[in-house]
């Protein structure tokens, strides 16, 4: 159903700190030390920071947990603030939406004209600072930045930036696109492994037309298929319908 994928697109915005750590293969023995600098890595690597503010889009997503599978249609719209996600089914009925802010999540749940909205900080579901939210914007181009990056290991074809948070960044060597990202249990991430795959060009961009999100704990996972997407466009819609007679439930 399309609670499932909505219940799963908030499990990537908070974590249960009694999730169960899987093992984060953060391996170097394939690799050795690269004679390459961060710097000399990172100034070939795209970024494209300060330069998409806003995006708008259309996705379908397969999202799999134990026992579970759905598949769904994601219309979606970002500014480096705000991120919303109306959710349909197959045949294109509406079954939710769900807007991300910086301080808090509302989730309206449209077949069953339930609201609710929690923050962020709220001790009773997640143990996590303001990093647990995930922006589109930040998830459709993942930002490294020397500060974050310890050392740099090389194989043939592919750099390993060992991370702040030990995790590390698959970066490949001819084209210096990111590949993959994953992060240890504990650094406060709804997330160990992002999986970037498909890149194209858009505007004078390289970006990832399929990302697939490996939840934090392991068990569950979203592949994510972008059919469409629109950079910086002039006008965006952020807001969240939600009828006036419905209560919004504040957990």
């Amino acid at each position: 159903m399309l609670r499932l994928v909505l219940l799963f697109s908030f499990s990537l915005i908070f974590i249960s700190c009694k999730s169960t750590a899987p093992a984060i293969n953060t391996d170097v023995s394939n690799y050795s030390l690269s004679n390459d600098s961060i710097t000399e890595v990172l100034e070939k690597t795209p970024d494209y920071s300060g330069q998409i503010t806003s995006i708008t889009g259309k996705g379908r997503a397969i999202v799999s947990e134990p026992g579970n599978s759905e598949r769904a249609t994601i219309d979606f719209s970002a500014d480096t603030l705000l991120s919303l996600l109306t959710i349909k089914n197959r045949i294109g009925i509406e079954g939710g939406a769900m807007l991300v802010d910086q301080d808090s999540i509302l989730i309206y749940y449209k077949l069953d004209n339930i609201a609710q909205k929690v923050a962020i900080s709220d001790g009773r579901l997640t143990s996590l600072n303001e990093l647990a939210s995930i922006n589109l914007i930040d998830l459709l181009h993942f930002k490294l930045t020397e500060e974050s990056v310890v050392e740099v290991y090389e194989s043939d074809e592919t750099y390993l930036l060992r991370l702040a948070t030990d995790g590390g960044v698959i970066v490949d060597r001819d084209e210096y696109l990111i590949r993959e990202v994953r992060q240890p249990y504990g650094t406060g991430l709804p997330y160990s492994k992002l999986i970037y795959e498909n890149y194209g060009a858009l505007n004078g961009y390289t970006l990832p037309r399929k990302i697939t999100i490996l939840s934090a704990d392991g068990n569950s996972k979203v592949v994510f298929q972008i059919r469409s997407l629109q950079l910086n466009p002039e006008s965006l819609n952020l807001q969240l319908d939600i009828p006036s007679n419905i209560i919004i439930d504040r957990l």
